[in-house]
């Protein structure tokens, strides 16, 4: 039997959460990415948001083998943060130390081995300081595990939610609660053995059901992305509240060039004029 190393608890369902929510961007962006060379990358960009306001960031990322990644921010609004990923402290543990001027900081610590994965993070800012920790278990694809936060400026467990999930190669299921397990969500995520080499289509679907509200408490979304040809993808997503989302990626080669147009509707008006739209374009070394 194979080994098996259960994911970290906010890895719980993330196949079905980058299907939702990766590519879905509604602002007016243009961005640059350079790889420089294997441990360095530039990047810039610049973006007028759906409210009219213009903002720009420039990022660098510094990876090496022998350490780990630093990574650093700087955008107009005088916004630094930066963070340092350790890689080579202990085995299989990676722990992440990141900050603002503001002044905030936070340590993270995430130890993953066969059949358990842990995380502890120690958020600190002005007016407090947030302690969370987390556990997985797992063996042979299922994992169940929990996630604790506790927030000292109020003495009180800010959050506190349980979660499991089942995996395989090309499945994944998941039930996770979330604001204090006020919440329980259900998802799955499937990935399409395509016939055509290289092209890819994803599909999943999400039930959502506030424990706390009597009426209007449960949402269905389902969603799907497909690779249309080796240059071109599409992304559609919808729910039971009447939203429609959809995202259409184009790549050319020369120059390294990638157009993202990005839409939403509401399927209660009676029109075709999206609600939000976004295009960008990305220049560079974007997959």
């Amino acid at each position: 039997m194979a080994s098996f190393v259960p994911p970290l608890y906010n890895k719980l369902g993330k196949s079905l959460s980058d299907l939702f929510k990766k590519k879905f961007e509604y602002d007016s962006k243009v961005s640059t990415r350079n790889i420089v060379n294997p441990e360095l990358t530039l990047e810039s960009s610049a973006n007028l948001s759906e409210k009219g306001n213009f903002g720009g960031n420039v990022k660098i990322t510094y990876k090496n083998k022998d350490f780990g990644e630093v990574e650093s921010e700087v955008n107009t609004a005088g916004l630094m943060t930066g963070s340092v990923k350790a890689t080579k402290f202990a085995d299989n543990l990676t722990v992440t130390f990141s900050g603002t001027e503001r002044p905030s900081g936070k340590v993270l610590a995430e130890y993953q081995q066969e059949y358990f994965s842990v995380s502890g993070q120690v958020e600190h800012s002005t007016e407090t300081t947030k302690v969370e920790g987390t556990a997985v278990v797992g063996f042979d694809g299922f994992s169940v595990g929990g996630q604790v936060r506790y927030d000292t400026a109020t003495s009180d467990l800010e959050d506190y939610n349980a979660g499991a999930e089942y995996t395989e190669d090309d499945f994944t299921a998941t039930l996770v609660t979330t604001d204090r397990a006020d919440k329980l969500v259900a998802s799955y995520f499937y990935k399409i053995k395509n016939r055509t080499v290289g092209l890819k289509t994803s599909v999943g679907g999400r039930f959502e059901y506030d424990l706390t509200k009597q009426a209007n408490n449960r949402v269905l979304a389902v969603g799907v992305e497909h690779d249309i040809d080796s240059a071109s993808n599409f992304k559609a997503k919808v729910d039971s509240n009447g939203t429609i989302a959809g995202v259409v990626e184009h790549r050319l080669s020369n120059p390294s060039v990638k157009l993202a147009i990005a839409g939403q509707w509401s399927g209660k008006n009676k029109t075709t004029t999206p609600e939000r739209l976004g295009v960008g374009l990305h220049f560079g070394d974007y997959q």
